[in-house]
């Protein structure tokens, strides 16, 4: 820190060098001439005299005439001197408007400068960027886990409103098992992510994750994160494989079966087998039981995948409306429905009792029924000229099937 400030006063110091040498060189300029033409007119004064002298001895001039005009010569002479003397008296003297403006341009020069640095610069950040700059030049000294935090710590502090930031603070606290600090740190994501980003229901269930390794169980708070990013996207993964826990830690298997297949069928590989593992456990708590599954739990449902052709999602935008629906064959009333936007297409969706409009009117009641998906231009569930669509097809409802395939190529007319 002291050899910062002494380069910065040295550099100060120079800059003034450079205002002030200039009119330094223009006094000394000045004096020089003046010098010189005092010269010139003294030895211009000792010639024409010798010249004099000369035509008096040759008897071209009386002694009358000669003294005349030697008196004329010093005459000429002492002028020209005092003339010179002004000359250089006025060239050596500074008046009293440059004076005040070299010294207020001398004053104004470090203000300029530490305002300069106090807007644009500081230690800190010097000290933060030449550290992210040795990391960067010396891959083989990678810095530890903890000294990744740490730098990520401080430049949240610095900049606490980087969403992507406290992602991946969160994610370095979970897997270090600091689980309140990583509960906290996604709080802060959703605090500063807009909601209609498309990883937005997902982050939500990594909170409730976050807050279960917390309190170790589905408390409360947890089953608020946990409606609260079903609302956004029913199929949301870990949400449903928390259910699935909760399900089966009251013994209730066949439900707990029912939401990890669920969240299966979105999984990422290394959660798919977990999930695989847990349904397989559910399974085998329930052999040799007599299982009764009514209606509000049956697993009945329709998968469908919603894709959109390449034009047409070239022309709208990322925030666009798209609309799903589940309908008994020739009724109007969806039996379920899901709303995305159209920058998570294509997505793969599974429409069941959850997603019912009325308690009455549930997909499992139904054998077969008919599915849509439209991208609504005027964001309204209804059809409108100049929506895009997918074919109505017929399927089946059950428990196991492949998914229907509704791809969106055509305009509403």
């Amino acid at each position: 820190m002291i050899e910062l400030w002494i380069a910065i006063i040295l550099l100060t110091i120079l800059a003034m060098a450079f205002i002030c040498w200039p009119l330094l060189r223009i006094l000394g300029q000045g004096a020089s001439t003046a010098i010189d033409r005092q010269q010139q007119n003294i030895s211009m004064f000792e010639q024409r005299l010798s010249e004099l002298k000369l035509e008096r001895e040759q008897g071209v001039l009386a002694e009358d005439d000669f003294a005349a005009l030697q008196l004329e010569l010093e005459k000429t002479l002492l002028s020209d001197a005092s003339t010179t003397t002004a000359s250089l008296q006025t060239s050596n003297k500074v008046s009293r408007p440059q004076l005040i403006g070299v010294l207020a341009l001398c004053a104004l020069l470090p203000a300029i400068a530490l305002g300069f640095y106090a807007k644009y610069g500081s230690a800190e950040e010097l000290m933060w960027s030449a550290k992210r700059a040795q990391l960067q030049q010396s891959p083989s000294e990678k810095p530890t886990a903890e000294q990744a935090v740490a730098m990520l710590e401080a430049e949240l502090a610095r900049n606490p409103d980087n969403a992507e930031g406290w992602f991946m603070l969160a994610g370095a606290y979970m897997g270090s098992g600091q689980f309140k600090r990583g509960a906290q740190s996604y709080a802060n994501v959703l605090l500063y992510l807009a909601e209609e980003t498309p990883q937005y229901a997902s982050i939500i269930g990594q909170y409730a994750q976050a807050l279960y390794f917390v309190d170790n169980r589905v408390t409360a708070r947890v089953q608020v994160q946990i409606s609260r990013a079903l609302k956004l996207d029913a199929n949301e993964v870990l949400s449903l494989g928390l259910l699935g826990i909760d399900a089966f830690e009251a013994e209730q298997y066949q439900l707990a079966i029912k939401f990890w297949k669920k969240s299966l069928l979105n999984a990422k590989v290394d959660a798919a087998e977990a999930l695989r593992a847990g349904i397989a456990k559910a399974e085998e708590r329930l052999q040799g039981e007599v299982v009764i599954v009514d209606e509000h739990i049956a697993n009945l449902s329709v998968v469908v995948d919603v894709q959109v052709t390449d034009e047409i999602k070239a022309q709208l935008g990322a925030d666009t409306l798209v609309f799903v629906f589940a309908k008994a064959i020739g009724g109007r009333m969806p039996l379920a429905a899901v709303k995305l936007r159209l920058s998570e297409l294509p997505k793969r969706l599974i429409l069941d009792d959850s997603m019912a409009m009325m308690p009455s009117v549930k997909i499992s009641l139904q054998k077969k029924v008919q599915v849509s998906a439209r991208i609504s231009m005027s964001g309204q569930p209804q059809a409108q000229r100049g929506d895009f669509e997918s074919e109505v097809i017929f399927t089946v409802v059950s428990e196991t099937q492949d998914p229907v395939k509704l791809l969106i190529n055509k305009v509403v007319k």
